[in-house]
């Protein structure tokens, strides 16, 4: 319908309730480190080179400040920038822009504390200027007011000594803070748990910006390390081909080295924060800034035999992530267009394999060192001229389970005879005629930990009967259906250690 028609139309005001709505930004669903982070974002913006983050523990009047050495704002900038929505995500923005919605400062902010303070200072500015958000206040007279005020000159002391910069001051920190004050050293236990995940993430999502120098990051006057998810520095790490998709989008492969090759404070670190499956997949950037560690963006699940694969996507400024990739204002989901999605499967499928093939390499030369044959979970025979299939009672895992239960063994070996007896054969040699070429492995497409369990349980039970280590191992690699899985030897060869 065109503008022009609608203006004929009378209307009524229906502008949100300041206290209500404000309320709601609180539940986007920001943690510490996560908010933390969309503050840095603006620092980044500002051309800042430190960040410093400073806090003092006072039980519920705990506070936290986040202050950089940017170019700072003047007054006007600053009341701007206090406004929700103050950005036009449509709008052009420069190479420095981590920011799209406008809403980053106050949602983060807001879903950590109930009184937001900016203090800023500009160039050539005679004095710092400040502008508040509180929560209680706004809730109070319901009306979008920011408040020139600021609680503790104190807050600022940083701020004074730099030519320029902004401050962000936490107050009232309810969402950060156990409002189960009973307890006072518990709650300050958890706070400080919550800090240090943050260095972690920090160190984690500005990793590159960390490494270039291009910015210093404080805790406490405490200098902020990178993490390297790539190892890049390590010999045995595995560089794949880069690619460049439509152009701009930088795309490289990198396949990490087993934990034998590497020092194990190395190994250990590079588990990163969630661990080492939970780390594999893409590491989508924007301009550098990480938004996404570990993530297969829905086209494979995690398991155990892909997690050395570490995809490095870095999608520049020019590109609209936040439409085109349905990027999220907390930056932690994207989802790539269909033809970016298509070409980033074809390279993590390269990705897997090799990675996948580190593991199988170690599998088969312990495998091949066995000069035993394979046993099998079935068992082909011949009667009378007729061919027929049994389940093999000597198969490890079948044996110690029929040797767990004596009681019951009659029975079970009752169910296994009427699985033998009902194999379907002429559908089994139909379909398999027909389709060979979508016939699977065992446990294909299946939850790996299952197998691993499986295989682990497996291997306590060789241990109890007497096996050695090697010998026990030997076995399972000769054993259906681990045989097809080489790599396992490397979990149990952990076992133990």
């Amino acid at each position: 319908m065109d503008l022009t028609d609608l203006k004929k139309f009378e209307g009524e005001d229906a502008s949100p309730y300041a206290g209500a709505m404000i309320e709601s930004f609180r539940s986007i669903g920001y943690s510490l480190a996560t908010a933390i982070a969309d503050i840095i974002d603006n620092s980044i913006a500002a051309k800042a080179k430190n960040v410093w983050i400073d806090f003092e523990w006072k039980e519920e009047k705990t506070y936290l400040i986040i202050t950089d050495d940017g170019m700072g704002m003047q007054e006007l900038d600053l009341i701007e920038a206090m406004r929700p929505g103050s950005k036009n995500p449509l709008a052009d923005r420069s190479n420095e822009d981590l920011g799209r919605f406008g809403l980053g400062l106050k949602t983060a902010s807001f879903s950590q504390c109930r009184n937001l303070t900016v203090a800023t200072k500009s160039k050539n500015a005679l004095k710092v200027i400040y502008r508040c958000w509180n929560l209680d206040y706004v809730a109070e007279v319901n009306n979008w007011k920011v408040l020139k005020y600021l609680a503790d000159e104190n807050f600022i002391s940083k701020l004074n000594h730099l030519s320029t910069g902004t401050s962000i001051i936490w107050q009232d920190l309810d969402r950060v803070i156990s409002s189960n004050l009973e307890n006072s050293k518990e709650t300050m236990n958890q706070f400080l748990e919550n800090i240090e995940f943050l260095k972690k993430h920090i160190r984690m999502v500005f990793h590159q910006y960390l490494e270039n120098q291009k910015l210093t990051i404080w805790i406490k006057d405490r200098k902020i390390t990178p993490w390297d998810p790539y190892l890049k520095t390590e010999e045995a790490t595995t560089v794949l081909e880069k690619t460049l998709i439509n152009d701009n989008i930088e795309v490289v492969p990198y396949v990490l080295p087993l934990h034998s090759k590497i020092d194990r404070q190395v190994f250990e670190n590079a588990s990163g924060n969630k661990g080492w499956n939970s780390h594999q997949g893409f590491y989508i950037y924007r301009n550098n800034r990480l938004l996404l560690a570990g993530d297969w963006l829905g086209l494979y699940k995690q398991e155990e035999h892909y997690k050395l694969a570490r995809i490095y996507v870095n999608i520049p400024n020019s590109v609209d992530i936040d439409n085109a990739w349905q990027l999220d204002i907390k930056k932690s989901v994207a989802t790539p267009p269909p033809e970016v999605r298509r070409r980033l499967k074809e390279i993590a499928d390269k990705a897997r394999k090799e990675a996948v093939e580190v593991y199988r390499q170690i599998g088969r030369t312990r495998q091949g060192n066995s000069q035993k044959n394979n046993i099998l979970v079935w068992a082909d025979k011949k009667s009378k001229g007729r061919r027929f299939y049994q389940i093999n009672r000597l198969h490890p895992i079948i044996r110690n389970f029929l040797s767990k239960y004596p009681d019951s063994k009659a029975k079970l070996n009752r169910l296994l005879r009427l699985i033998e007896e009902t194999v379907p054969l002429p559908l089994i040699v139909t379909n398999e005629t027909e389709n060979n070429d979508f016939q699977t492995t065992p446990f294909e497409g299946k939850a790996s930990s299952d197998m691993v369990k499986m295989v682990i349980q497996l291997y306590e039970e060789l241990i109890n009967d007497g096996k050695s280590k090697d010998d026990a191992i030997e076995e399972i690699l000769n054993t259906e259906p681990f045989n097809h899985y080489p790599e396992l030897s490397v979990h149990l060869s952990n076992e133990g250690n």
